[in-house]
């Protein structure tokens, strides 16, 4: 008996299995997207830290009071980030209100419009991990040449407000309209960066820097070109499911299919024992180019603006690519469970349904090329001296990726003394936050320097209160020192 009924085929399937699938997707992105949260954006604090060579990875025209300087291998620099825009753990699990245990959003004496009132049309959480293996940089007279080896890693999801609308209170709020998920997908990437960067002071007031970076895909997962959405028949209250987008993956998997050509199992290439993990560390055929470039100008004695553009550049994947589309339209009318209660088949019911389930959405696979962009960041910002070692800054950021726009902006009081102790206090309004305060500190001892920096201290304090986690550190070995940049001669 054939219980399904489409456009041009019979399929059903009932509102509440779509509902529970949209809850079953909606709780699978709050609870991966709290791992990376809790144990872990690109810092602002760091911007103005001009002690630090690192604040010249955002702005590559920052000169720094050095001649040389070496990262120490694979602990000079490690930067931790992960944001959400809309939740922090404890609008997911908190305390009850009249009992000694905790609940979830979800349970019944909670007002569901707590957390609902938090959504956005485009909810997103972006964890990153920035390491450098290698990084040195020198002075030669006017100009500051540096160069760094660097594993990166970073991933948005995002989550439509109508998928979690439709998971919570059903399909019913949607009758006669659309239920838009055109949003939801998942952008992840890991790559090495070999980057060559360049500043030169042009005269005392102007310094301009760019950074070239040769870039080699390791592994990705991406969407592109998606149209989903559901409507609601006001009379029938049958649904009709517009499903279009394409999912794009690099990495070292082998797809598994069954007779019918339907995908049925995904192996990784780690599995196989002829497998050479450095294949895949070595990988270099899913190459890409990037550039950064910053400039920054004194108007007057107290007053230098700052602008920078970071990551502006793509990666073409090539290696072992799998191109997966779906594009389809189904009608939802219900289902014949009666089957299931047929006992005298002794075929397993729950097998059966899932038999018949499957095809429904149809996923056709291809293996071509594609690129994808980097998250581009532009900064703009300004400083003003209050004293030879003390300045107030102002920092504007924008982040472009996939046609979506992320703004934060930053207040901070930098202060330096000497070259031993560098220190800045920030406040941040960014990921619909508006709690984030951060520190910065640099010690320097002989020839050694240690870095911290963190824009949102409220993570070590109220963990649970916070949608954003950022943490920059390491080590790094100085040597030389100028004692005031302008003044370097000319030629």
């Amino acid at each position: 008996m054939n219980i399904f009924r489409s456009i041009n085929k019979p399929y059903k399937i009932t509102t509440k299995l779509v509902n529970t699938t949209a809850k079953a997707v909606l709780l699978a992105f709050l609870v991966t997207g709290t791992l990376p949260v809790l144990q872990a954006q690109v810092s602002q604090t760091v911007y103005f830290m001009d002690r630090l060579p690192q604040s010249s990875l955002i702005n590559p025209a920052i000169q720094h009071y050095h001649n040389f300087h070496i990262g120490l291998p694979g602990i000079s620099s490690l930067n931790v980030n992960a944001r959400t825009n809309f939740f922090s753990f404890s609008d997911l699990i908190f305390k009850h209100p009249q009992y000694d245990s905790l609940i979830s959003f979800l349970h019944p004496d909670v007002d569901i419009r707590n957390f609902t009132s938090r959504l956005r049309d485009r909810n997103t959480i972006a964890p990153d991990l920035h390491v450098n293996i290698l990084s040195f940089g020198f002075r030669t007279n006017r100009s500051f040449v540096s160069f760094n080896i660097s594993e990166r890693a970073s991933t948005r999801a995002n989550l439509p407000k109508d998928l979690v609308l439709l998971g919570l209170h059903g399909n019913e709020q949607f009758i006669d309209k659309e239920a838009d998920f055109t949003n939801i997908g998942v952008d992840m990437n890991y790559f090495r960066e070999y980057a060559a960067g360049f500043s030169y002071r042009v005269d005392d007031r102007l310094n301009v820097g760019g950074r070239a970076k040769l870039l080699f895909g390791k592994a990705n997962l991406s969407f592109a070109d998606s149209d989903i959405n559901i409507y609601t028949d006001p009379d029938s209250y049958n649904m009709r499911l517009r499903s279009k987008f394409t999912m794009n993956l690099s990495m070292p998997v082998t797809l598994v299919k069954d007779e019918d050509g339907e995908i049925e199992d995904i192996i990784p290439h780690f599995d196989n024992d002829g497998y050479d993990p450095l294949d895949f560390i070595l990988n270099s055929r899913n190459a890409g180019f990037a550039l950064d470039i910053g400039a920054t100008y004194r108007i007057i004695d107290q007053v230098t603006v700052y602008a920078s553009i970071t990551d502006l550049g793509f990666i073409n994947w090539k290696q072992d690519v799998y191109n997966l589309t779906m594009d389809g339209d189904f009608d939802f009318d219900g289902i014949d469970l009666s089957s299931l209660f047929n006992y005298a088949d002794d075929s397993d019911p729950a097998d059966n349904l899932l038999d018949s389930l499957k095809g429904i959405f149809s996923i056709d696979d291809t293996q071509n090329s594609f690129s994808r962009g980097l998250p581009t960041r532009i900064y703009l910002g300004g400083t003003y001296d209050l004293h030879r070692t003390f300045s107030l800054g102002l920092l504007s950021r924008s982040e472009i990726y996939q046609n979506n726009l992320e703004q934060a902006l930053t207040l901070s009081g930098n202060l330096n003394l000497g070259r031993r102790l560098s220190t800045s206090v920030s406040y941040s309004m960014m990921n619909n936050s508006y709690n984030n305060f951060g520190m910065g500190l640099s010690l320097r001892g002989l020839m050694f320097q240690f870095y911290m920096i963190t824009d949102n201290l409220n993570t070590i304090f109220y963990p649970h209160r916070t949608n954003s986690v950022n943490l920059w550190f390491g080590f790094n070995m100085m040597f030389g020192h100028v004692k005031n940049i302008q003044a370097l001669p000319s030629r």
